[in-house]
């Protein structure tokens, strides 16, 4: 069961598909409960039960967009979803720069041993 709290994956389904959908059945269950007069058991499916899927719901997206953020590099506790996102974009950014600078050597390379070769 550990394993699988590490998996993004899985956690997505929990989180964006099988948590909500229970809570929504119980709660819809619960409503159903107190109108045909079982209003003990309405209020306690409605209060706990599918409060529970509900916070499950929202403890695994979170979890989640934890373990993203670390697979992408910020590790850091102290950074916000905001920060990692800015954090990876402006590593992506340095890839891209050196990628095209790369390219623009290389390019600038190519000319002048075609200008050498031509002269």
């Amino acid at each position: 069961m550990k394993d699988l709290t590490r998996r993004p994956e899985t956690l997505f389904v929990l989180g964006y598909m099988l948590f909500p959908l229970l809570a929504l059945v119980v709660a819809v269950a619960g409503v159903w409960s107190v109108v045909i007069d079982r209003t003990v058991l309405g209020v306690i499916l409605i209060v706990v039960v599918a409060q529970i899927f509900v916070f499950g719901a929202l403890w695994c997206a979170n979890r989640r967009t934890k373990l993203l953020a670390e697979a992408h590099g910020a590790i850091e506790a102290s950074m916000t979803d905001e920060q990692a996102i800015n954090a990876y974009n402006a590593r992506e950014a340095l890839e891209i720069e050196a990628k095209e600078k790369e390219a623009r050597e290389k390019a600038s390379r190519e000319r002048e041993a075609r200008r050498d070769s031509g002269s």
